[in-house]
């Protein structure tokens, strides 16, 4: 997914079980998008060919990696994410063309995920200077699993506490359109922290029919305000809903 100039550029397309190999590259490469390992947990680079652009960045790892460990929550297995210096360019047909110079996520998850078993879940990221987090909350069964952490160059703190009020937009799918954050790491280190969606179509909704009613996914690239300095930075904030019928 590329957003860009209000505009989005979607592709996607899955390899067929048969197709996999034990040669990385060949499995995550195809005729219009590639990823390739350059260093593992470190660098990667992805490239892109589409109708009208050309997208060409490497993703080099910035802070420590955390792993959220075995079966951190429901959601995920053996996750983990690590934040990362992007750097590279988007060209167009007619010529023009974007420098990348930025600040991004990178995370990994094994095996699948049953959406429609959540009453709901929370997950973000965002990128400032000196530190970025990484978390999600999920509501399942009467029961909420909180995962995460704070990184920068000395190492990483797990979230302790995390609560979040969410704003939604007017439009069909009464979709996200800010959200405050309200967290407190292993060390006693309060955030507070408000995203906003960097405009109309900078989001991506995703749906699942299920036996008994439906789960949405938004996924939404925002810019993120630290309440307490100001400073402001950019990330990704996803919103996961189940709407149950009688």
């Amino acid at each position: 997914m590329l957003f860009y100039d209000g505009k989005r550029e979607f592709y996607y397309r899955e390899p067929e079980t048969l197709q996999f190999s034990d040669k990385l590259d060949e499995i995550l490469t195809d005729k219009k998008l590639s990823y390739k390992c350059i260093k593992p947990l470190q660098t990667w680079k992805i490239e892109y060919m589409g109708r009208k652009l050309q997208l060409d960045i490497t993703f080099d790892t910035r802070f420590y990696i955390y792993d959220f460990g075995k079966d951190s929550s429901a959601s995920w297995h053996r996750h983990f994410e690590a934040s990362g210096v992007i750097s590279g360019e988007l060209s167009f047909k007619d010529g023009e063309s974007i420098r990348i110079n930025g600040y991004g996520q990178r995370d990994k998850s094994w095996g699948y995920r049953d959406w429609f078993e959540f009453d709901k879940w929370y997950a973000t990221h965002f990128q400032f200077k000196k530190w970025n987090c990484g978390m999600r909350k999920d509501y399942r069964k009467n029961r909420i699993d909180l995962s995460g952490s704070v990184s920068d160059k000395d190492g990483t703190l797990p979230l302790v506490e995390f609560e979040i009020e969410t704003v939604n937009d007017s439009d069909k799918f009464n979709s996200p359109l800010t959200a405050t954050y309200y967290m407190k790491d292993t060390a006693g280190n309060e955030y507070r922290i408000k995203a906003e969606r960097i405009n109309k179509n900078s989001f991506v909704r995703f749906a699942r029919e299920f036996p008994g009613g439906y789960t949405e996914l938004f996924e939404q690239m925002v810019v993120m305000k630290d309440l307490d300095t100001g400073e402001m930075g950019t990330g990704m904030m996803e919103h996961l809903r189940t709407i149950k019928e009688d």
